[in-house]
């Protein structure tokens, strides 16, 4: 690595913060990746309807990365279009704050490194057109992938190419959430760069075959995007079938309405399990106590769960949709059709009978995600990007 130590700014749309504590947790993560190699400070704005003043800064430094959250009071005016406005005038005045803030912690910034392109992508082109400093966008919104059927308004898509073809480069994080943004009719100089899994904390531990499968699922336990009630209806099926298995449910999402799915089914407590939120250690040590990772989603872009779960040597049972399929060959798992629980059925026995055959090598699993996700991987490749557009930009 070079000697000099580059000043990154991150700017993101969406950073864990006291009103949300796990929002943009991913972005967080490629922030800590980067600030291996660089200096970091990362700057998020939000409405906050706790604030007691209008503005309110904090600040705190974790794993090198000193973050900078600025919250505004949160609009409530009855009118649409005045309360459209006072978000609009408040957001801009919480950036112009957060950004004085991050001038006396970092008075250069060499590259701005924006996330989640729309709205505050804005920011990023201000800064680029005003004080001449370049930026990258990396994506990781689900908007653009054509599951989803989302049509960009005029003004939206208008501010999005402008963002997008300032940028020196997009780096959304899978192939096919590149080909559905271009398709979005965003051209611009895309480079892939994966998200970051701390593999260090998640890695295998030693495997013995089970007497009881263990499947796992984590997420925010939102149906229409996770179909937790497609994943319950194939459990309940093969629980007519066989015995030697249970699946934990784990999220941050309401899990009431999936328990009485579940005991509608009659595999509440049985072969269905539920828990609340966790940390990142304690996720870390349920992956390692499971023997397969299940993901049924209705469109993804390429969730950090899936890095996850390899990382710690586990298969993964996933239906086939955004960049999953980028990853999860048959060597590391088994994807189905998307809504057809018939496949995810048969998906489910299949795994079962391969779990205790032994026919995954977690090692190998592990192996795969450190040679692509692993933070130092990732730090790699963003620094590697930075040298090459500031070389270009001088």
């Amino acid at each position: 690595m070079a000697e000099k130590r580059l000043n990154i700014l991150f700017l993101s749309g969406w950073y864990p913060n006291r009103v949300l504590p796990t929002l943009g947790n991913f972005v967080q993560k490629h922030a800590e990746a980067v600030a291996l190699n660089a200096n970091v400070v990362a700057l998020n704005v939000c409405s906050d309807a706790g604030c007691k003043q209008k503005y309110e800064t904090t600040e705190s430094t974790v794993n090198n990365v000193h973050a900078v959250n600025v919250y505004y009071k949160k609009v409530q005016h009855s009118i649409p279009l005045i309360s459209q406005l006072q978000k609009l005038v408040r957001s801009a005045k919480a950036y112009s704050m957060g950004l004085k803030a991050v001038q006396q912690k970092m008075p250069v910034i060499d590259l701005v490194h924006h996330n989640i392109l729309y709205p505050s992508g804005i920011i990023a082109l201000y800064l680029k057109k005003f004080k001449h400093i370049p930026y990258i966008i990396t994506e990781h919104s689900t908007i653009y992938l054509p599951e989803k059927n989302m049509q960009l308004g005029g003004l939206q898509k208008w501010i999005s190419k402008k963002i997008v073809s300032n940028a020196a480069c997009v780096t959304p994080v899978s192939k096919n959430l590149r080909d559905a943004m271009i398709s979005k009719g965003l051209p611009g100089n895309y480079e892939i760069v994966y998200n970051v899994v701390d593999t260090h904390l998640f890695s295998p531990p030693v495997k013995t075959v089970p007497q009881k499968v263990k499947l796992l699922h984590i997420s925010t336990l939102d149906d229409p995007h996770k179909n937790i009630s497609g994943m319950l209806r194939a459990i309940a099926k093969l629980a007519a079938q066989r015995t030697d298995f249970e699946c934990w449910f784990i999220g941050d999402g309401d899990t009431a309405p999936h328990i009485q799915t579940a005991k509608e089914l009659g595999i509440y407590g049985t072969f269905a399990f539920f828990d609340g939120t966790k940390t990142t250690v304690e996720i870390a040590a349920l992956m390692r106590s499971s023997n397969c990772f299940l993901m049924f989603s209705n469109y993804e872009n390429m969730p950090v769960v899936i890095s996850e779960a390899l990382a710690c040597g586990i298969p993964v049972i996933s239906s086939n949709v955004g960049g999953i399929a980028e990853h999860i060959t048959s060597d590391k798992g088994i994807l189905v059709t998307a809504q057809n629980e018939k496949e995810l059925l048969t998906a489910m026995n299949a795994m079962i009978k391969n779990i205790m055959n032994n026919v995954y090598d977690p090692q190998q699993l592990s192996s795969y995600a450190k040679a692509n996700f692993s933070y130092e991987k990732v730090s790699e490749k963003f620094y590697h990007l930075y040298q090459r557009i500031l070389k270009k930009d001088v």
